[in-house]
């Protein structure tokens, strides 16, 4: 019994110290991360000044079909409508996220999205259009990190990816 509950205690062990270094990130990753879980939070409560909150003034972004704003107060202006028109309704729920720290001042995040709710003012559902990828770029100024420039993508659910289906 005393080997087993041993043996149990090991793996116990061995089991949390593979989960601490396969999911350790620095201070700065976090908070990278945190700002990320921010915005998706902030579009949760349709909350436009906290979501502009984790962007620099001269943020750029282009959405998902391709307007490109090319600073905060452009893209909170447009946002702000669509919020109202659109958006009023959804919940933008992070499936997956990667960050890659280029520099110490300069980070990479991506994230697989899901949007629920989406439906359009003649009251079109865009649940085919709901899913997508997020890019953004993120600059730590004055020991904060921010949004400097960011790319939404839908993606098409017809579309295959020759990867998946190449002989390795």
């Amino acid at each position: 019994m005393k080997k087993l509950l041993s043996l149990l205690l090991i793996l116990c062990l061995a089991a949390t110290t593979h989960a601490q270094t396969t999911t350790k990130y620095s201070a700065d990753e976090k908070a990278v991360l945190q700002v990320n879980e921010g915005i998706a939070e902030a579009w949760n409560k349709h909350d436009t000044d906290l979501y502009f909150s984790y962007f620099a003034p001269d943020a750029q972004w282009v959405n998902v079909v391709g307007m490109w704003w090319r600073n905060a107060a452009e893209h909170k202006y447009a946002l702000d409508i669509f919020m109202k028109v659109m958006f009023n309704k959804t919940k933008h729920n992070i499936l997956q996220t990667e960050v890659r720290m280029l520099r110490p001042d300069l980070a990479l995040v991506r994230h697989n999205w899901e949007l629920e709710g989406w439906v359009m003012p003649d009251g079109r559902d865009m649940s085919d259009v709901s899913t997508g990828v997020m890019t953004l770029m993120l600059e730590k100024r004055k020991g904060k990190w921010l949004v400097i420039d960011g790319h939404n993508t839908s993606i098409d659910k017809k579309a295959q990816d020759p990867v998946l289906t190449m002989k390795k």
